[in-house]
């Protein structure tokens, strides 16, 4: 069973913008670069912030801002215009383009985030780096990955146009057959010259009831994934084995 990595993507903000890129250099035991380097802060965070801007540990996901509690987020796009600097744009705002880790860029972003921050929710405090590895919902760094023919399925079975944009997977492959990659749980893969161990299914969570074309909800995923398929899971995470380059157009091999 050999596919194809049709799509690479990464959030370099947690919950806060998705940028497609060509290509990427990955280390063993490492995440996607970039990959939620950053996240925000709420004001009920229980994780803290160092004094060089350091998350002081890992986290779950409601210390943060997040697209379930502010669905206009999933509109957001990234783009990187120089080492460490980014431009987020939003069809409702002007674009901010940022440093995440200078403290008046922080300021800025927060100020940016409020239009689309509900009233009731945990105000937006502080923006974190990682704390040596991505502030992603695992506790360890990870890749996850999406076979295309699996959300293809979904959007048969539901009559509807699901974005890959509202699954925030960092990997698409193509090739395979519908939820393949869930029978490839503890077992390796090769993409370009890197390996990896396919460590578990990836569970939803509410983000993905969020059209990211409209930032409204348009659907209860976690019901419909329950009612179709008996489980509310959608992709795979992965552990980088060995270091390598990715690109898009890579095989996707089964070792």
């Amino acid at each position: 069973m050999t596919g194809r990595l049709v799509q690479i993507l990464r959030h370099p903000i947690k919950s806060i913008g998705l940028e497609e890129i060509a290509s990427a250099s990955l280390s063993e035991g490492g995440a996607l670069p970039f990959d939620r380097e950053w996240a925000v802060l709420t004001e009920l965070s229980k994780i803290g912030r160092t004094a060089d801007g350091h998350a002081t540990g890992w986290g779950k996901k409601v210390n943060f801002v997040i697209g379930r509690s502010a669905p206009p987020l999933m509109q957001v796009i990234a783009q990187e215009t120089a080492p460490g600097r980014w431009v987020f744009a939003h069809p409702e705002a002007s674009p901010l383009e940022i440093d995440p880790s200078r403290p008046e860029d922080q300021t800025r972003l927060i100020d940016w985030l409020r239009p689309f921050w509900p009233a009731d929710a945990p105000v937006p405090t502080a923006v974190v780096r990682a704390p040596g590895q991505p502030l992603c919902d695992e506790p360890y760094a990870c890749v996850s990955l999406i076979g295309t023919a699996s959300l293809a399925d979904l959007e048969a079975r539901t009559g509807m146009v699901l974005s890959r944009r509202r699954f925030r997977a960092n990997l698409w492959v193509e090739g395979w057959e519908p939820f393949a990659e869930f029978g490839l749980i503890g077992k390796r893969l090769r993409i370009g010259t890197a390996e990896f161990e396919v460590k578990e299914r990836v569970g939803r969570c509410r983000a993905t009831d969020v059209n990211p074309e409209t930032g409204a909800r348009d659907i209860d995923m976690l019901q419909t994934l329950e009612r179709l398929y008996g489980h509310t899971d959608l992709g795979i995470f992965l552990t980088v084995t060995a270091p390598g380059d990715i690109a898009r157009g890579d095989r996707v091999e089964i070792l």
